[in-house]
Parts: C-alpha cells; structure tokens; sequence
C-alpha cells in the first residue's frame, strides 16, 4: 500500500492520461447521441457538417497553441526552481495536483477535438451536439488557462514554495505525532539488539519509506539499523529479522522502498534539508537575497519547534509482527541542519542572528534534553565570528540574538 501511495504521488502523468481517455470517452457519447438522439435536442441546437468541422478544426488549432504556451511556461517555471531555489524543491511543482488537473483538461479537450473532427462523416447531416460541446469545453479550458495563469503567478514566487514546505513538513510531524498518541507508533529508546538474519538492499539509492505491514506480515520481526533517507547500495546490511525464509524475505525486501531519489513521504528531515538548500541558494553571492534565508530558517524553527516534543530513540511499530527503526538524533539533526548555513552566513549578522532566533524559537515547546542540546549548540553559531572586528552596532546586535537564545 505505501509503495503504491508512493507511486501515486510520483506519477506526474496520471491525470492527464485520464483526462485524455475522457475525452475520447466524451466523443464516442456525442456520436452516440448525434446518431441516435437528435430528436431529444430542440432545431436551435443543430448546425451543419461544415460548421461543425470548422468549430473543432478552430478549436483544435487553439487549443494545441495554448498547450505549447503552458508547457512552455512548465518550463521555464521548473528552470526557476532549479536555479534559485533547490533541485529537490522541482515535485513541489511538478507533483501539484492543480497543475497536473489543468494540463489534463487541455489534453482532454484536445483529444476530443481532434477525434471529433475524425469521425465527422457526411452520413452526420447535421450536428447536434458536437459544436455545443465544443464551445462548452473550449470555455472550461479557457478557465482552466486563467487559473493556470494564477497558479504560475503565485508558485514562482519563494514565499509560496516556502510556505508549501512548511506545509508539508506540518503535515508529516502531525501524522506522526498522532500515530504515537494513538500506539499505533512508539519510541523506544536506541539499541544494539539484531536478529540472526541480515536484511540487505534490493538496489542501490535512498531509503524512501517503509510499508510496515507488507514488512510485518506472517508476524515477521525486522530492525532496521539505517534512518529513512539514507543512501544504502544493493547489498548493503540494513537491519535484521528474526526469521527469513525465502517467502519472509521477499515480503521484507517489498516492504522496503527504495529508489533513486528522497522523498517526503516519510522523510521529514528531508523537508529540512529542502528548506535549508533555499536558505543557501538564497544567501548565494550570484542571488545575494538574505530576506528569503531569513524567512527559510524561522520556518525551519517552527518546524524543528514541533519536532521538540518527541523524544530521542528508535521507533516501533507493531501489529501482525514488530519493526523498529533507527532515528536520527536530535544534536545530529540540528548540526546537519544548521552547518552549511552557518559555514556560508557567517559574514552576514542578520543570518547569523536569525539562526539564532530559529533556535530560540525551536527551545519554547522543547523537551529538556532537547533544550539541553540546542543550548550546547547556540554558541557553534558563532564559533567563527571575529567579534574583535564588529562594529558596536553589529556585535551589540548579535550579542542580544545570542543571549536572547540561551534564555
């Protein structure tokens, strides 16, 4: 179920594919109803042969101009992305399903359009339907073109990609927060414990999630001793189960989603690491654009802030069987987070003092060893500043980010 969840959400021709077999499904009932139901229709309605194929010739030609218009603008949206703001960031686009909706409706529209047009026969006297449909799914497209236009108005812009993230990573702590309140998640405190049997990679790439009951079926008991994310290649020991036939096996290797990409499906320091690598593009001498940081790690505050409250440890999930799975630290997690931004920010104060905000922020809901933790790594921000060079404004400045912190 969960590597057909990941699928689904991957799939970025699903849609389209639909909307264009409806629209070949909505040809096939207008030369039904033309043929068979004309009678039903009042005269006003009917028009002839010529002007029919004339309508859907005109529509077609349109139709096709304003689908290389929008693929054209996909693309020069998904350059966007990859330039300024972050490779990983493009299925942030790509995978919205309001896109995916309105490229399928020119598809569908096209499609019936042209099939139309083929099947227009001089046996058809007059057509009844066919150039009403037409001008109806014209107008629907052209609505579809104008919310298209929006949608690309809005996602170019970093803020709405930065809010989609903080979105998302909103989602994926909530659902895990949720599972563990409802037992159906538990954390358990780290362990060396491995089963006698090894479980290796199917192939090479990263960890993308796991589908826990495919992995626990028939009772089977699995640790896995890598984070989801990881990069493990094929034949690499991942973990251990207490017992793995050949039939055990093949259903732990299919439980264990692995693929050439992260994904956030179950991968939330992933969405950290997306807003981190807009943090770093943006603070870029090529962008130079210290807002859009400064923005970035306050929501990457707000977001480590929710992840505060749960606990160092592995996590356990039981059902048929039990499976256990090695988590990320939180020291490791703020310091993979943090470095680079304060390798490359460290000769700019307001990103220096805004990661020091984000870490305050993150402090307010924090568990007391997680506090612990984020206390120890307030003054690594400013390991590297050479306070004897600022001037009274900038380290007055930084010096009350600093200890506006440690409070």
């Amino acid at each position: 179920m969960q590597k057909l969840k990941l699928l689904y959400r991957e799939t970025n021709w699903w849609w389209p594919l639909l909307y264009g077999v409806g629209g070949a499904f909505l040809t096939a009932l207008v030369l039904a109803i033309d043929l068979y139901a004309k009678e039903l229709f009042p005269n006003d309605w009917k028009t002839t042969l010529g002007l029919a194929q004339t309508i859907h010739s005109a529509v077609f030609t349109g139709l096709l101009t304003m689908m290389t218009f929008t693929f054209s603008t996909i693309l020069v949206v998904l350059t966007t992305y990859s330039s300024q703001f972050s490779p990983r960031t493009l299925p942030n686009f790509i995978e919205n399903r309001q896109v995916q909706h309105i490229f399928g409706i020119f598809i569908g529209t096209v499609t019936y359009s042209i099939t139309m047009l083929f099947f227009m026969r001089p046996s058809l006297k007059d057509s009844v339907v066919a150039s009403a449909v037409a001008v109806i799914v014209v107008l629907i497209a052209i609505i579809a073109f104008v919310a298209f236009v929006h949608i690309v108005s809005q996602s170019i812009r970093v803020t709405t990609l930065l809010d989609r993230l903080h979105e998302e990573g909103c989602t994926l702590i909530t659902e895990h927060i949720d599972a563990i309140k409802e037992g159906h998640y538990q954390l358990v405190s780290s362990q060396e414990e491995s089963y006698p049997f090894h479980v290796t990679a199917a192939q090479t790439g990263y960890l993308q999630a796991i589908d826990y009951d495919a992995v626990m079926k028939s009772g089977q008991r699995v640790t896995i001793d890598v984070a989801i994310g990881s990069y493990v290649t094929q034949g690499q020991r991942i973990g251990s189960a207490a017992q793995l036939g050949s039939a055990a096996q093949q259903e732990v290797e299919q439980g264990i989603i692995i693929g050439p990409t992260r994904s956030a499906e179950q991968d939330f320091p992933f969405v950290i690491q997306k807003l981190t690598e807009v943090a770093l593009r943006a603070i870029s001498p090529g962008i130079n654009d210290p807002n859009t940081a400064r923005h970035a790690m306050r929501q990457i505050g707000d977001l480590l802030r929710r992840y505060t409250v749960l606990q160092d440890g592995d996590l356990l999930v039981t059902g048929e069987g039990a499976v256990t799975v090695n988590r990320l630290a939180f020291s490791d997690f703020l310091y993979l987070t943090f470095y680079q931004l304060r390798h490359y920010g460290e000769e700019d104060i307001s990103v220096l003092a805004t990661m020091l905000e984000a870490l305050e922020i993150m402090k307010r809901d924090a568990l007391p060893e997680h506090k612990v933790s984020i206390d120890r790594f307030i003054p690594f921000v400013c390991s590297e500043v050479d306070w004897s060079a600022l001037n009274e404004w900038d380290r007055r400045h930084l010096e009350q980010a600093q200890e506006k912190a440690l409070l």
